[in-house]
């Protein structure tokens, strides 16, 4: 028996090898290609606080979530202000997804998933593309793959390890990008259910909330014992996509070239500049009561959004952007997100572990319709997509010829 583990290991360990040493090599290369400039609007906003962190001059204001920029602000405390190294380490990160992506993939289905998941996941462009920048993606996708498969884990093994290790994870992802923590309380409710441990979705519930404490402390005092926010703020970007000019990015047409800033001016409310100017407390309650008395007034036109949005966010490629970009997402992510619906379908047998990918692309989706859609917002989900589509191709291949263990594990499902 030790013989045969030790035979099927080292072709395992060797795989996973060539493809991690490919995903960073690739991420690398993009990486020192487009060198220390190149940088989107907001990833200076990024760096800046990060910076500020990292010099002893506070986080400032609480619209954007700690995570990434506490991450930021690490590297740049010990290698200082250098955006190659950033990068570098972003390279790093993608690798390490795919790792983690690849191992979430073994435990909830089959070798051969996780094997195909790994390649695809390795050569996939959006996630190459924004390891080259400092924008949050590459961070929140690592995280977030993280946290998946520690709740996996305390799904499959319940034990105050393991749930304690998915609390955390989700904690931090949370910390990173909240609009995750809806999932996070589906993912609680399929630890127990999967596991039939009431305790172990429970555990990982409160050290989800023990990892948020912390920073809703902070939040409570920075703004004088007058204001309770568990992470930041949505009211303002509720606002944002909660107006008569939010519908101006879902009706534009689809162009052969990156989108302008002139373009997207028209989606900009007209009292934005005097309500960013607000204190946060003022300027929640003045967006909250803006936002609601607009969808409440009107109903066609928020329908109207929430279904541009939907398609927007899945849409196989970018709508506006260069012809080769959009033939390169047409040839990955045109091909994965159909697979991924047969993976669904198809491994309908498994549904006790597709149910936890299923409410992670469900609740994610559902979230981000209510706010400005962009294709860059899907990207940390995608290496879910990807799952699914490898279990497709690992079920139309095990119909050709069966991989080892596959049947049994279809029994176990």
């Amino acid at each position: 028996m030790i013989r045969k583990l030790a035979a099927w290991f080292e072709p395992e360990r060797n795989f996973l090898a060539a493809w991690l040493g490919l995903a960073f090599l690739l991420r690398l290369a993009f990486a020192l290609k487009t060198g220390a400039a190149g940088l989107s609007p907001d990833a200076y906003d990024w760096v800046n606080t990060a910076w500020s962190v990292a010099t002893g001059q506070g986080f400032g204001g609480s619209w954007r979530p700690p995570g990434y920029a506490f991450y930021l602000a690490g590297i740049f405390l010990v290698f200082g202000k250098s955006v190659m190294i950033a990068k570098a380490a972003n390279a790093a990160l993608g690798a390490a997804t795919v790792w983690a992506v690849y191992l979430a993939a073994r435990d909830l289905f089959t070798p051969r998933s996780a094997r195909i998941a790994a390649a695809l996941l390795s050569f996939y462009p959006y996630l190459i593309a924004y390891s080259g920048d400092l924008l949050s993606e590459t961070f929140l996708t690592f995280i977030l793959a993280v946290s998946v498969l520690a709740i996996v884990r305390a799904g499959l093994r319940p034990s105050w390890k393991t749930a304690a290790a998915a609390g955390a994870a989700m904690g931090l992802t949370a910390l990173t990008k909240s609009t995750v923590l809806p999932f996070f309380l589906l993912a609680c409710a399929w630890i127990w259910w999967r596991s039939g441990s009431f305790r172990a979705g429970f555990l990982a519930g409160v050290f989800t909330l023990l990892t948020i404490a912390p920073w809703t402390l902070r939040n409570y005092y920075h703004y004088d014992k007058s204001y309770v926010m568990p992470v930041n703020t949505p009211w303002y970007s509720l606002y944002g996509g909660a107006c008569d000019e939010a519908m101006v990015p879902e009706s534009l047409p689809e162009l052969d070239s990156p989108p302008t800033d002139a373009m997207f001016a028209p989606a900009i409310p007209k009292d934005w500049d005097y309500v960013s100017k607000l204190p946060l407390p003022e300027r929640d309650k003045y967006c909250k009561e803006k936002a609601l008395s607009w969808i409440k007034n009107n109903p066609e036109k928020f329908r109207t959004l929430l279904w541009g949005r939907f398609k927007h966010f899945w849409h196989l490629y970018p709508v506006m952007a260069w012809p080769w970009q959009k033939r390169a997402a047409l040839f990955t992510s045109g091909v994965y997100i159909p697979l991924c619906a047969l993976g669904f379908v198809a491994g309908w047998r498994r549904w006790r572990d597709t149910s936890l990918l299923l409410a992670l692309l469900a609740s994610y989706t559902a979230v981000h319709l209510f706010f400005t859609v962009t294709l860059r917002y899907r990207v940390p989900i995608d290496p879910y997509v990807i799952i699914m589509a490898a279990l497709a191709l690992d079920l139309a291949m095990n119909k050709l010829r069966p991989a080892p263990g596959a049947a049994a594990k279809d029994q176990k499902s």
